[in-house]
């Protein structure tokens, strides 16, 4: 089944990765492996799969078999009064289920507990995305805080340059004064970046409802995404845990409408016994037979009713199923945006700016430039450095949002 192909191939990157890891560090294989171990969305299943297999286990039971005792001619007042003329009728009967009344039923406890079955794997597919999808906040805040670290150190360099030309007298003092003051939002940044990652740190470990053990998690988001194609977005649509999920539900109606047919069906209740009639010392067997008439169906308001919630299902799907390949169609629009324009970052826009905050540094150097003109190529820079971080996210996260949504692996190579 498609559907499993996110959980199964989530799986074997689990048993695959090597365990080795940096102290204090968490890998995306072992917060997979945490979460699908202690998850507190995946421990109800357990426990509603047993009651689901102990539902199958009452639907195959046979009806007992009944035992009674009948007594007759017990006169109160009389010349016969007492218990001489006394008749009593020891009696077995065993209600008889017709119409296959138990098959069904044990085909309709089966369709529940694959329905209970299919839930938990869907909800495995959410916890897996979610999971990843917080792994890869963590990274990101991790490289902003990189980052950051990397425009202290610019800032740095050019405080020793403005001091060097401030020692020179060929520059003002509030030269120093405004680098001071971009160090110090810089620190400030730093310290809200940390803050930020320590929220998503915890928010990663509540996966598993535990404290964060670890302080960092390790990996980088890799420079080059491989997009799916429309094609694929498209196909993977029809295995979407949603759509999958009103599958189930018709299967599981279809089943109980089966099984509510059948229950419409007369059973017939057989018997013997032993009579004995104690005024004249006999003894007999007695045979029964008994089936209610149906005059009308008992069941016929429960089945129209079945038949609508079936007809309101079908309907359902055709919807679902057009809602998410026009939502699926549209964030792969996003992602093929996000994708060329981050490529327009990576092969023109970064080597500019590097190129221009090179020339510029040069020129303060010398004197040809001020020191706005340097501030402001560093700040662009900075920018595009920090807006090709968040594109690179918004790319993950718009794909492990199709991942969530069609159940299916679209991030293969950066597991």
């Amino acid at each position: 089944m498609k559907l499993l192909n996110f959980v199964i191939a989530a799986m074997v990157f689990i048993q695959l990765t090597p365990s080795a890891v940096i102290a204090s560090e968490l890998t995306l294989r072992e917060a997979l492996q945490r979460s699908i171990q202690s998850s507190p969305s995946l421990q109800k299943y357990p426990y509603q799969q047993r009651m689901a297999e102990a539902q199958k286990l009452q639907a195959s039971l046979r009806p007992n078999p009944t035992v009674g005792v009948e007594l007759e001619n017990i006169n109160l007042s009389g010349a016969n009064s007492g218990v001489d003329a006394i008749q009593a009728t020891l009696s077995f009967s065993q209600l008889v289920e017709l119409g296959g009344k138990r098959e069904q039923r044990l085909a309709f406890a089966s369709a529940q507990e694959r329905q209970i079955n299919a839930e938990f794997q869907y909800t495995k597919i959410s916890v897996l995305a979610e999971t990843t999808e917080r792994f890869y906040n963590v990274l990101r805040l991790q490289e902003i805080a990189t980052w950051n670290q990397l425009q202290q150190k610019r800032i740095a360099d050019a405080l020793v340059i403005a001091e060097d030309r401030i020692k020179a007298g060929v520059a003002p003092s509030s030269e120093l004064t405004r680098i001071r003051l971009q160090q110090s939002q810089l620190i400030a940044d730093y310290d809200e970046i940390r803050g930020h990652l320590t929220e998503a740190i915890t928010k990663l470990s509540a996966m598993w409802a535990t404290e964060p053990d670890f302080v960092e998690v390790q990996g980088k988001l890799p420079q080059r995404i491989q997009l799916p194609t429309k094609a694929k977005v498209d196909t993977a649509v029809n295995e979407a845990p949603e759509y999958l999920r009103l599958l189930d539900s018709e299967r599981l109606l279809a089943a109980k409408a089966s099984a509510i047919e059948s229950a419409s069906t007369a059973d017939l209740t057989l018997g013997f016994g032993v009579r004995y009639n104690n005024e004249f010392d006999e003894s007999g067997l007695v045979f029964q037979a008994s089936m209610p008439l149906q005059l009308t169906n008992p069941n016929l308001g429960v089945i129209q009713s079945n038949k609508a919630e079936r007809e309101l299902i079908l309907m359902q799907q055709r919807v679902v199923r057009e809602q998410l390949r026009m939502q699926a169609r549209a964030i792969h629009a996003r992602l093929q945006t996000n994708y060329t324009y981050l490529e327009d970052i990576q092969e023109q826009l970064l080597p500019l700016a590097q190129q221009l905050n090179r020339e510029t540094r040069a020129g303060y150097m010398t004197g040809i430039h001020s020191l706005l003109v340097v501030l402001d190529a560093q700040q662009e820079l900075a920018q595009l450095e920090y807006e090709q971080i968040t594109r690179r996210h918004a790319m993950y996260q718009d794909i492990l949002e199709l991942e969530r949504m069609t159940g299916q692996v679209f991030l293969e190579s950066a597991l």
